[in-house]
């Protein structure tokens, strides 16, 4: 907390597991630099109309720099919502059914924080590409 921090009248906001997940998701789908309707309608599927979590993701966001705010996403989360948040945010990167070199990379940075192994993390990528799948349909 810097000396001026006080009269900006600002309180300093803390995520919470939801406020974390909210974020890491917000992380992802900016990735690519463009946010289209699917990756909206998957955030607004995620926050459920919790709104307190969005602007605590937000608030966080403005006041951290990424990649810095994984470290703090990773510090709230427990080993099973990490492997949940992580298993959201591949099927979340691949809304557009495109997974974006620089989303990728974020996928990428999470898994390594969270401490997730590629062979756990393996059967979730597995069934996401299935599901993601449509040409098996033609």
């Amino acid at each position: 907390m810097g000396i001026f921090d006080k009269l900006t009248g600002n309180k300093p906001v803390t995520l919470n597991p939801k406020s974390a997940l909210v974020l890491s998701a917000i992380t992802v789908i900016a990735a690519d630099g463009v946010i289209d309707e699917a990756e909206l309608n998957d955030l607004a599927k995620i926050v459920r109309g919790d709104r307190t979590s969005i602007n605590n993701a937000m608030e966080v966001m403005k006041a951290n720099k990424f990649p810095g705010v994984i470290d703090m996403i990773a510090a709230v989360l427990d080993e099973k919502q990490k492997l949940a948040t992580l298993a959201i945010l591949c099927d979340l990167a691949m809304a557009d059914g495109i997974l974006a070199g620089e989303e990728k990379i974020v996928l990428e940075m999470y898994r390594e924080k969270f401490g997730i192994t590629e062979d756990a993390l393996r059967p979730v990528i597995e069934t996401i590409a299935l599901k993601n799948n449509f040409s098996i349909f033609s």
